[in-house]
């Protein structure tokens, strides 16, 4: 029951997350004013603003002028109620603080991290505002889990603060290199800090791992795209959507037994 609640609350969160995206491309004010139809501009009723119900009740089109609803709604609305509920399902236990921690920054992280990717893969740009806040929010949290281990390991080598640090270095690097000698044309600089943000929020152990996830994910998209003749070769194809879904994934798959969070015993088993 509680797995439904988060679910739910995730797709509500999701519903938000996609106006938020949207007028901020827009370049307009997110938190006044009610939704609107962007065709007819009729304003949505509260009870046609449902996650997920309102859209199967009016079987994806708009009430007033009938136009179709596009797909990004509940697609964004389901997504993020599956990373809400498997966050907590995953992470959360009520009787340790370090958990409710990492709890509430993941699911603060995933939320600014999904306006990202919808915006990046509208846009191709990622809002430099939302690249500040993810970063010091991963900071604060990291410093937050190994104040409550100890002190000591707030700057230790074995905390996750330095491990984020240099992950958020290595990768940075790595993009930002990409970047510089393709002029742009294979990477941005926006993916670059963003890439920083998830080497800081995996650290040095797992910023490998969640990069290549990335780029594994990405290749496959790109391909799917190239047989069904949607780009060609030199088509742009936003990369930022790729790095937010590794990094979900791998904090998943972290916590699933299939790699060892925090460490690089996936790379022993691969050849054990």
């Amino acid at each position: 029951m509680g797995i439904l609640f988060f679910f739910f609350l995730g797709s509500i969160v999701g519903s938000f997350l996609n106006v938020v995206a949207l007028r901020l491309e827009a370049g307009t004010d997110f938190v006044r004013g009610r939704s609107a139809c962007p065709e007819c501009h009729a304003l949505i009723a509260w009870y046609d603003n449902i996650p997920l119900f309102s859209f199967l009740i009016l079987r994806g089109k708009c009430r007033s002028c009938r136009v179709a609803i596009p797909w990004r709604y509940p697609l964004v609305e389901f997504g993020t109620g599956i990373v809400y509920a498997g966050t907590v399902s995953l992470f959360f236990n009520p009787i340790e603080t370090s958990a409710w921690i990492e709890t509430v920054w993941l699911l603060g992280l995933f939320s600014f991290l999904i306006v990202i990717a919808l915006y990046d893969a509208r846009t191709l740009e990622i809002p430099v505002a939302l690249l500040y806040i993810g970063a010091l929010w991963a900071l604060g949290a990291l410093l937050m889990l190994d104040w409550n281990l100890s002190t000591d390991m707030m700057w230790s080598m074995d905390g996750r603060t330095v491990s984020g640090l240099l992950g958020a270095a290595g990768a940075w690097i790595f993009f930002a290199a990409l970047s510089f000698f393709s002029r742009e044309t294979w990477m941005g600089w926006g993916d670059s800090w963003l890439a920083a943000i998830i080497g800081l929020s995996v650290g040095i152990q797992g910023v490998f791992f969640a990069l290549t996830l990335a780029f594994g994910i990405g290749a496959l998209f790109s391909c799917v795209l190239l047989l069904r003749k949607k780009v060609v070769m030199t088509t742009q194809v936003p990369f930022g959507p790729f790095l937010v879904i590794g990094l979900i994934a791998y904090f998943f798959l972290s916590q699933l037994d299939i790699i060892q969070y925090g460490r690089s015993a996936w790379i022993v088993n691969l050849f054990s």
